[in-house]
């Protein structure tokens, strides 16, 4: 019985110090601010509106015309225009972190 109680004893303790080393490694290099919804059979019309980011805005960023590719999912594009889809996630990330980042300047100024 005692030997029982000090196994389910060490291995909560396993469990704990387990879960603990994992979260605290990855702080350093856990991503602040805005992740991007990006699944490459999405279109760019369907990207922009899932990241909530004006469409014109990522073509403009990308070099891609306004009349080309309505129907083309971002990988097609991607092959088409040289850019990669990590390249479409960094764009939309730091675009959101800007606007996230003026709104609470902006907050943080009216409450004074």
């Amino acid at each position: 019985m005692l030997a029982r109680k000090l196994f389910v004893i060490i291995l909560l303790g396993i469990a704990v110090i387990s879960c603990n080393s994992n979260s605290s490694g990855n702080n350093g290099n856990a991503k602040k601010g805005f992740v991007a919804k990006i699944d490459s059979s999405m279109t760019l019309t369907q990207i922009a509106k899932a990241n909530n980011i004006g469409e014109p805005f990522l073509r403009t960023k990308l070099g891609i015309r306004k009349h080309i590719g309505k129907s083309y999912t971002i990988t097609e594009m991607a092959k088409r225009f040289k850019f990669t889809i990590d390249d479409l996630r960094q764009i939309i990330e730091d675009q959101k972190n800007k606007q996230a980042s003026r709104r609470q300047k902006k907050k943080s100024n009216s409450g004074k």
